[in-house]
């Protein structure tokens, strides 16, 4: 009877000690995401080629080669948070979002369909459905990204509208997509330079291309950023337009706080062992009667 209650206490610790592993937690303070700057990036990783862009793919497929999984891209905002548009992670077969075990992410490479010496892959551990009056879905991502990956760099959100409206930088689409007649899957990302045009819908942006050919010989993915001076203006949607981020910050920033994954593991080891330290006395208790 004694060891039979000595493996369940046994069982019970590798319960909590799996329970705490898992436990994550996420700050949501909106002063916290002004004093961290979630959506912030280095000036010098505005010079490289899209460092915020991210592959959201698909596991699954994910599994059969690289880059078949990929279904939409996103853009990274902060050091484990990741924007796309909330349509991209939608599974109409069955009306549900995809699970975040479903879904990876990938960060630090251009290439679709090869993994450079740059390319990280992550996994998700919460995906933030949006409201009825939004369109953007935030993923959380399983660990923050290094501060020191050049390659992989978090863009701004608009927080400064008036600024952008004044500033005469132009806009660039980031994508992967498909291009030619036969609508082929591209490997190389896409950098198109794009003008602001006017739009009809309330929460969109609309553009035109610099080089008007190039809007008839690619067809953008969705989730594809748009940004202007390091500033994530916003993400394609299932039309040519794309989604407004400036009407979505205030959101973002109370679901993700200052934008890191801080994983709860130091918490977890605590309780373990005070837990363990229950069990043990117990033990000894029931021995001595």
């Amino acid at each position: 009877m004694q060891l039979n209650e000595h493996l369940k206490r046994i069982i019970k610790i590798l319960i909590f000690a799996f329970l705490c592993t898992e436990m994550q937690t996420t700050f949501t303070h909106h002063e916290l995401a002004k004093q961290r700057g979630i959506g912030t990036s280095n000036a010098a990783g505005g010079r490289r080629r899209a460092p915020y862009q991210a592959s959201i793919r698909l596991l699954d497929q994910e599994l059969d080669y690289f880059g078949k999984g990929h279904i939409c891209s996103g853009a990274l905002v902060g050091p484990s948070v990741v924007l796309t548009v909330a349509h991209c992670l939608y599974k109409n077969d069955n009306k549900s979002f995809y699970h975040p075990a479903e879904l990876r992410v990938v960060l630090g490479s251009t290439q679709r369909f090869a993994p450079t010496a740059h390319a990280q892959v992550y996994g998700v551990t919460h995906v933030y459905q949006p409201p009825k009056h939004l369109s953007l879905a935030i993923l959380m991502l399983d660990r923050d990204v290094p501060a020191h990956q050049a390659r992989i760099q978090p863009i701004s959100l608009p927080v400064d509208t008036q600024h952008l409206e004044s500033d005469p930088a132009p806009w660039h689409i980031s994508s992967w997509g498909l291009a030619g007649d036969d609508g082929h899957e591209l490997h190389e990302m896409l950098r198109l330079r794009v003008q602001p045009s006017p739009c009809q819908e309330l929460q969109q942006l609309c553009v035109q291309y610099d080089n008007q050919a190039e809007n008839a010989a690619y067809e953008l993915d969705a989730g594809a950023p748009l940004t202007k001076s390091n500033q994530l203006l916003g993400l394609r949607s299932k039309s040519a337009a794309f989604v407004d981020v400036a009407s979505h910050v205030d959101w973002i920033q109370a679901q993700t706080g200052n934008g890191t994954n801080q994983n709860s593991s130091i918490w977890g080891i605590l309780g373990l062992l005070v837990f363990t330290i229950y069990v043990v006395k117990c033990s000894r208790k029931s021995f001595i009667f």
